[in-house]
């Protein structure tokens, strides 16, 4: 295995590793690093805290409807062109 990774670049690939972006090699390279560096842990925790807020907001807010009739005539109109 290469070097451990050092803080900054944990911190660089943080959201890649929350969202399994990774390659499984780098994915175990920073899950080393956070289960090692309390400092990188603790921001992790936050750091999908986030991303679990904004995925669930997310889910909540809809398009308004007025917009969307507008999205759809526009990709009708384009469709009706191509």
């Amino acid at each position: 295995m290469a070097d451990p990774i050092d803080c900054r670049e944990a911190r660089e690939r943080l959201q890649d590793y929350l969202k399994q972006e990774l390659t499984p090699t780098l994915a175990v390279e920073v899950r080393i690093h956070l289960e090692r560096c309390r400092s990188c842990f603790s921001h992790s925790r936050f750091e999908e805290r986030f991303l679990a807020m904004l995925e669930e907001r997310a889910r909540r807010e809809t398009c308004p409807g007025e917009v969307r009739e507008r999205i759809l005539r526009a990709l009708r109109a384009e469709a009706e062109r191509g």
